[in-house]
């Protein structure tokens, strides 16, 4: 049966690095597997042959990643060493080493997460990228920075993260964001062959708590609307945003961003969700058409309906990022102004017009319909019998309760 060992060739300069490698013998014949890492001769423990964790707290943590590669090559030795004696053929140390270079390379937690990134980037799924991004801020802050290989990932570092997450004040919610995603990405590396499903989230929350009301009644929405706003300011910008929001079936900030000119076709607005992709129809009213007409002016050469995306330079998802920040800032004034007792955001439009449909009767159906939800598990049976024309209707007559018509 073929045998493996780990060794330490210390450099020939000195002051520099050694290099650790796998010795594989079968039958009296070696041969040498390189380990992509490099120690200080005092780092290694001859005697265990092991690395020794020593010197400041970053250098153990760079240590403890050397290990974790060290030990990833050592279990899929193994195990590619059981696989030939399992099949009990002849083999030779070449056949072992052969077989081990052509498993999938040994990665690292954060450079998986940065593949991801770059991926979702050049398909164009810059919202999905962002997410990942983010997510992986996140842990490295909590990890100080320090990657470990995908094997090294458990339950109990992941319940940690959960407690760090928490004493960082993040609410249930936004702290099972970062988990759901991270475990999306975890999901993705075990079918990647990356490595092996330790169902490393189960003792976490990933689910969704019950939060506050975030939609506000049919008659602040009037209030608003009749809230008297200096002509060509930013506030009045940032109220018919939220309007035409409700006015477009509670329709996304980055959706808003993002229509263009071209979408409106015979009296109707066609769009693709930018979160799911899916294609929705809205009958095009006047309401909407005089809001804009308003910034018409600002759009003159410009492929987008509104003046929210203004340079085609790369940046575009920075500038509606920006915009939609300085849109909240101005509607959390505007709530002030009103008397809301919520902070009033882009996405509390979204939440007040399902609100406002199902005050007004309509079935829970036509309002998943409008909002684009085909993913619901209870409305789902329905979407496809949907008649488009239901929802504009419903949608026209919950717009004439706010205009007064």
């Amino acid at each position: 049966m073929a045998s493996f060992k780990l060794k330490f060739r210390p450099s020939a300069v000195s002051g520099k690095e050694g290099t650790l490698f796998y010795q594989v013998i079968h039958r009296r014949v070696s041969r040498l597997i390189g380990v992509d890492c490099h120690i200080q001769p005092h780092e290694w423990d001859a005697s265990a042959s092991s690395v020794r964790l020593v010197g400041t707290p970053e250098r153990q943590a760079q240590l403890e990643l050397v290990v974790s590669k060290v030990r990833w090559m050592a279990r899929q030795l193994a195990s590619v060493i059981a696989e030939k004696e399992k099949a009990c053929l002849p083999y030779s140390v070449d056949d072992v080493v052969s077989a081990f270079r052509c498993l999938p390379p040994c990665q690292t937690w954060f450079d998986f997460i940065r593949s991801m990134v770059a991926m979702k980037t050049r398909v164009g799924r810059l919202g999905t990228a962002k997410t990942y991004r983010d997510a992986l801020n996140s842990f490295s802050s909590f990890r100080q920075g320090h990657d470990l290989v995908l094997d090294a990932l458990d339950g109990e570092l992941i319940s940690l993260y959960e407690a760090w997450l928490k004493g960082r004040g993040l609410k249930r919610n936004s702290s099972s964001c970062y988990l759901r995603t991270l475990r999306t990405l975890y999901r993705k590396a075990v079918r990647m062959g990356l490595t092996t499903d330790k169902d490393i989230f189960r003792h976490v929350f990933t689910g969704f708590a019950r939060t506050s009301k975030r939609a506000i009644p049919l008659e602040s929405i009037r209030s608003i609307r009749l809230l008297r706003l200096p002509q060509g300011s930013f506030l009045a910008f940032a109220r018919d945003m939220f309007l035409l929001s409700i006015y477009l079936q509670g329709m996304s900030f980055v959706d808003l961003a993002y229509l263009r000119k071209s979408d409106i076709r015979s009296g109707q607005l066609q769009y693709s969700r930018r979160k799911t992709r899916q294609s929705l129809y809205i009958s095009w009213e006047p309401s909407m058409q005089a809001i804009v007409d308003k910034y018409a002016h600002q759009t003159v050469g410009s492929p987008y309906l509104l003046p929210i995306i203004t340079r085609q330079d790369g940046t575009e998802r920075r500038q509606y990022e920006q915009m939609e920040h300085n849109v909240n800032r101005s509607l959390k004034k505007i709530g002030g102004m009103v008397g809301l007792h919520i902070p009033l955001t882009t996405y509390v439009a979204r939440h007040s017009w399902a609100s406002t449909m199902r005050d007004l009767g309509y079935d829970l159906s036509i309002v998943s319909a409008g909002l684009g939800h085909e993913s619901l598990r209870t409305t789902q049976i329905y979407l496809s019998t949907i008649d488009t024309s239901a929802v504009c209707q419903a949608n026209r007559k919950m717009i004439g309760k706010i205009v007064g018509v």
